[in-house]
């Protein structure tokens, strides 16, 4: 079995990383965060060598969206695409995933782990958990949804269930 790892960053580290990002594009009290605009706007700005691509399902398998931080490039699944500017939270919550593997896994900061260590590989160092977590934060951070309860993180934040859940007990 074969697994990446990351550098450590816990959730309160990741918090800020988006919050950082927030603010920096005037969005920090948006409850609904502009997520495509900021892909397809906001990140060639950020970084003039990204593209983004919408790949058709059948060559994506059962990926819904990739992120290449070493070529500039994410790849996104045509129907996640279409759903995320459709405000579809699930696919809302995949593009801001792979915007945060874009950010936090650049090849520096990813490594292999193998045999016994990739079964106990903590959430701190999982790329996913960490992609996860940024999606979650930059989405329904605590300052938006302070005072919400689930359904109105959900229908104001554009945000699954399960993400309001999460963000609601972890803010």
């Amino acid at each position: 079995m074969t697994l990446y790892v990351a550098q450590p960053l816990s959730r309160l580290k990741i918090r800020d990383l988006a919050a950082d990002m927030r603010d920096a594009l005037g969005a920090k009290d948006v409850k609904e965060f502009p997520v495509m605009e900021f892909l397809e706007h906001i990140l060639p700005q950020v970084d003039p060598d990204f593209i983004y691509h919408i790949m058709p399902i059948h060559e994506m398998g059962g990926h819904y969206g990739l992120a290449i931080p070493q070529d500039h490039t994410i790849l996104l699944r045509e129907d996640v695409y279409d759903g995320a500017v459709k405000g579809m939270p699930r696919h809302r919550f995949t593009v801001a995933h792979e915007i945060g593997h874009y950010f936090l896994h650049t090849p520096s900061r990813v490594a292999f782990a193998r045999g016994s260590a990739a079964k106990n590989v903590p959430p701190y160092l999982n790329p996913e958990w960490q992609a996860n977590t940024f999606a979650g934060e930059l989405l329904a951070p605590p300052n938006v949804i302070k005072g919400m309860n689930i359904f109105e993180i959900m229908s104001q934040c554009k945000v699954s269930r399960q993400v309001a859940e999460i963000q609601m007990r972890d803010c």
